[in-house]
């Protein structure tokens, strides 16, 4: 009994060995889907439409401002955190939309290791679409900035753009475990958009010592945006919160995840 027991143990797969299909087999989805592929495209050129009302809108600012404005044209990078967002929701809801969630359950029953996959592969996904932003983001400002005589860089730019990416990667994660607890795509899409890109803003313009300490409070502040009041965390500070934030939305999606009735 001892010999068969162990010889099982030998032969079970480790948990990343069983892990790894799933991940390859969610990125495959991910290249495949054409709206990964439209949210893809439209990221960057949002970013760079925003970068653009920064640099030309916003006139008249006093010299010594000027630093902060090139600073503000480049976390406009971070403005693509919507669709990755969306990706996320998408990437869990869809199971659900298009009834597979049975099949997907039925073929990898650990449940943990499914939503592990999609966490892991949606968040690569969305780091991609994070990184063309980014690009896409610096080099417009930067074409933008020269264009009207700015400077086109500061000692703090490198910063923002690492940590527009990340959060922005990050939220796609988000989405994951957003989609994992409200099940409905239309749903959980209206409330994403509603609350990440209205309400919390809203309440951070309104009430800026308690915006800041919000999850879009805690993400503008790691990646360099300025929140209603100047008030907004330090960088590092932001981004720990923001991803204790995330760390307890997954923890409450596996969660569900694991006891909830699929059909």
């Amino acid at each position: 009994m001892t010999g068969t027991t162990t010889t099982a143990a030998a032969t079970r797969p480790a948990p990343a060995a069983a892990t790894g299909p799933l991940i390859r087999a969610e990125l495959r989805k991910a290249r495949a889907t054409r709206a990964t592929l439209a949210l893809a495209i439209i990221a960057p050129l949002f970013c760079v439409l925003w970068a653009a009302v920064q640099i030309y809108l916003f006139d008249g600012l006093a010299p010594s401002l000027i630093d902060r404005r090139v600073e503000a044209a480049h976390a406009m990078a971070q403005q693509g955190y919507v669709f990755t967002l969306i990706l996320g929701i998408l990437a869990m809801t869809g199971e659900h939309r298009h009834k597979t969630i049975a099949w997907t359950f039925l073929i990898t029953p650990r449940r943990s290791r499914v939503l592990t996959a999609k966490l892991i592969a949606w968040g690569l996904t969305g780091l991609a679409v994070a990184a063309a932003s980014t690009l896409a983001t610096l080099i417009a400002a930067t074409a933008m900035l020269a264009a009207r005589g700015m400077p086109v860089m500061t000692d703090d730019v490198p910063l923002i753009l690492i940590g527009s990416t990340l959060t922005t990667a990050a939220y796609a994660v988000l989405g994951v475990a957003l989609g994992a607890l409200v099940r409905n795509q239309s749903a959980a899409i209206a409330i994403a958009v509603i609350w990440f890109a209205y309400a919390d803003y809203a309440l951070s313009s309104a009430l800026p010592d308690i915006g800041r300490w919000l999850p879009t409070g805690a993400a503008r502040a790691a990646g360099g945006l300025t929140m209603p009041g100047g008030t907004q965390l330090p960088a590092w500070a932001g981004a720990l919160l923001f991803a204790a934030y995330i760390a307890a939305l997954v923890a409450a999606a596996r969660r569900t995840t694991l006891r909830r009735d699929i059909t």
